[in-house]
C-alpha cells in the first residue's frame, strides 16, 4: 500500500493576535503593567536610540534578504545553483541565482553571498540593550536594574549597575518585544521606563558555546509571530575539552553552579532537554548535559544502559537523536547502525521532543549548529508558517558565526542545494515495508510542502499540530489555516 501526502489544509480560518514569548506585544497604555517596586526616586533616564540586539551585518544581511525575497524563488531557481564552485567563487557572482556576475549595472539586490562571506570572520555576538542615566550627586553602588516583558512579571530579572554608576546592559531580550524597567536601590526604585528591541534573530550569548538562536520571533502565516523562548538551535555545549573522531573539541561552557554561563541558562533559556543530533562516536560517547535545570524530566530514557528517568542530579535530560544531514536526511535519516538507534525513528522523535517544549524547552544542536541542526530547523520553521525566505535566513545566519554554510551553493561538504532539490521533488520511503510518497507541490505553500514531508517521513500529524498549538498563538487544531501571509520567498 502506499500513502501519498498532498494538500492538508481543509480547515476553517481563524483570526490570531501577535505574541512574543507567549505573551502579546503591549502598549504603553496597558494598565496591567505595574512597577517593580513603587517609584520613589526621580532618575533622568537617558533616549535609548538603539534597540537593535544583532551586530551591524548581521542586521545588513536580513535586510537585504527581504528586500530581494522575489529573486528567491524556487522551484525554478533550484536549477541554478552554484553547486559546484567554491565559496570564493560563488561569493563573487551575483545572488541573483542566473550566474551573472555581480556589478552596479545589474539591478535586483545586493549580493548576499558576498555580504555573508565577509561577515563569517566577524564576532557574533548577542548585543545588550544599555540603559543610562543621569547620575548627578548620587551613589549607585550595589544598584540594579530590574526589567521584564510580561505583565505577570514571570520574566523579570535584574542586572548590576555597570562600575560607571550610570548604565547597566540588558542581555538576551525577546526580538521585537516592548520591556519594562526601573533601576531599584534597596527598597529605593525609579519611575517604570520602557522600550521595544528590534525585530531581528534572537541570538543568545551563554559563554563560548557558539550559534545560539531562538527559533521564535518569525511571522507565521497561520498569524502573528512564533512564539519565543522554548526551542533552541545551536551549537554543542562542552562542559570540558574531548577528541572525537579525530577532531578537538573545546570547552565551552562552564558547568558551574552559579556561573555566568548557567545563569544564562537557568535565568533566560531553562532548557530542558539537549538534544544532540550527533552520533555516539561524534560526541565522544556523551550521556549527560552540563546545563542546569531544577524541573522534572518527561521523556524516558533512550539509552539501553540508563533506567534513571529521574532528575535527581539538578541537570537538564540529555538524549542523542543521531540523524544524517542535507541530501542524507531525506535519503538514509536513521542511523540505525548505533545500538541506541535501534527500532528509533529518529525524525518522529525529534520533532516529538518538540511538542512538548513548553513543558521542557528543547536545545537542539549538532556540533557546529549547522548541517543537522540546520536542517532540522529549515523544516520546524515550515511547519509553523514563517516564510521560505526566513527559513533560508535562519539557515545561513550559521555563516555568521564562522560556519560557511549558504542556500546558493555546497561549502565544506554542506550540501543544503541538494537538500532543496530533494525538497523540490518527489521522494518514495521505505519505512516497515510500507512505501510513504512525499511530492512537492509548487502551487502549495512552503507550510504545506514542509509538513508533507515530515509526514512522508514518519512524524504524526497530531505531532504536527501539537507543535503549532504550543509554538503559535491562538493555535487550535483542525481550526486554525495559514492565512494570505505575503511570501515572495516562495511563491
Amino acid at each position: 500500500m502506499k500513502k501519498c501526502y498532498f494538500l492538508l489544509s481543509a480547515v476553517f480560518a481563524l483570526s490570531i493576535t501577535a505574541c512574543n514569548g507567549g505573551s502579546p506585544k503591549n502598549s504603553s497604555s496597558e494598565p496591567n503593567f505595574t512597577p517593580y517596586k513603587d517609584p520613589t526616586m526621580d532618575v533622568a533616564f537617558a533616549k535609548i536610540d538603539d534597540t537593535c540586539m544583532v551586530p551591524s551585518y548581521v542586521k545588513d544581511y536580513i535586510d537585504a534578504m527581504h528586500e530581494q525575497e522575489d529573486l528567491i524563488q524556487y522551484p525554478n531557481r533550484v536549477d541554478r545553483l552554484f553547486c559546484n564552485m567554491t565559496w570564493d567563487e560563488a561569493a563573487s557572482q551575483s545572488d541573483k541565482g542566473d550566474g551573472v556576475t555581480y556589478d552596479d549595472d545589474h539591478s535586483g539586490g545586493v549580493d548576499v553571498c558576498q555580504m555573508l562571506r565577509q561577515g563569517s570572520s566577524m564576532p557574533y555576538k548577542n548585543i545588550p540593550i544599555e540603559i543610562k542615566w543621569d547620575k548627578g550627586d548620587e551613589d549607585y553602588t550595589g544598584a540594579e536594574v530590574a526589567f521584564w516583558s510580561k505583565a505577570d512579571k514571570s520574566d523579570l530579572r535584574t542586572v548590576p549597575v555597570e562600575s560607571d554608576g550610570a548604565s547597566a546592559k540588558l542581555p538576551n531580550l525577546f526580538r521585537g518585544t516592548k520591556y519594562y524597567y526601573q533601576l531599584t536601590k534597596g527598597d529605593e526604585a525609579s519611575q517604570m521606563k520602557n522600550f521595544v528591541t528590534e525585530d531581528y534573530s534572537r541570538i543568545i550569548s551563554m559563554g563560548s558555546v557558539g550559534n545560539i538562536r531562538d527559533m521564535g520571533g518569525y511571522r507565521s502565516s497561520y498569524g502573528g509571530t512564533i512564539n519565543q523562548g522554548l526551542i533552541f538551535r545551536g551549537g554543542e555545549i562542552n562542559p570540558a575539552a574531548f577528541t572525537a573522531d579525530g577532531s578537538n573539541h573545546s570547552k565551552n561552557f562552564d558547568a558551574t553552579e552559579g556561573s555566568a554561563d548557567q545563569k544564562v541558562q537557568k535565568e533566560v533559556l531553562k532548557i530542558g532537554l539537549e538534544l544532540d543530533l550527533r552520533t555516539k562516536s561524534g560526541s565522544a560517547t556523551k550521556v549527560d548535559s552540563g546545563l542546569a535545570y531544577d524541573g522534572d524530566w518527561i521523556w524516558e530514557n533512550t539509552y539501553p544502559n540508563r533506567d534513571k528517568n529521574t532528575n535527581d542530579e539538578g541537570k537538564a535530560q540529555y538524549v542523542r537523536s543521531a540523524i544524517n544531514a542535507y541530501d542524507s536526511f531525506i535519503t538514509d535519516q536513521n542511523r540505525k547502525g548505533e545500538s541506541d538507534n535501534s527500532g528509533r525513528d529518529l525524525v518522529g522523535e525529534i520533532f516529538n521532543y518538540f511538542a512538548k517544549a513548553d513543558q521542557q524547552h528543547v536545545y537542539f544542536h549538532c556540533w557546529g549548529g549547522a548541517d543537522r541542526t540546520g536542517v532540522t530547523g529549515f523544516l520546524l520553521l515550515g511547519i509553523l508558517g514563517a516564510t521560505y525566505t526566513d527559513a533560508i535566513i535562519d539557515f545561513e545566519l550559521t555563516t555568521l558565526c564562522n560556519n560557511k554554510r549558504c542556500h546558493m551553493h555546497n561549502s565544506n561538504n554542506a550540501h543544503f542545494p541538494k537538500f532543496l532539490k530533494l525538497f523540490t521533488s518527489e521522494y518514495t520511503f521505505t519505512r516497515d515495508g510500507q512505501d510513504y510518497t512525499y511530492t512537492f507541490d509548487a502551487d502549495e505553500t512552503f507550510n504545506t510542502n514542509a509538513t508533507n514531508l515530515l509526514l512522508a517521513m514518519g512524524v504524526e500529524l497530531e505531532t504536527i499540530e501539537q507543535i503549532r498549538t504550543i509554538m503559535l498563538p491562538d493555535y487550535e487544531a483542525g481550526v486554525s489555516q495559514e492565512t494570505e501571509l505575503e511570501n515572495k520567498g516562495w511563491h
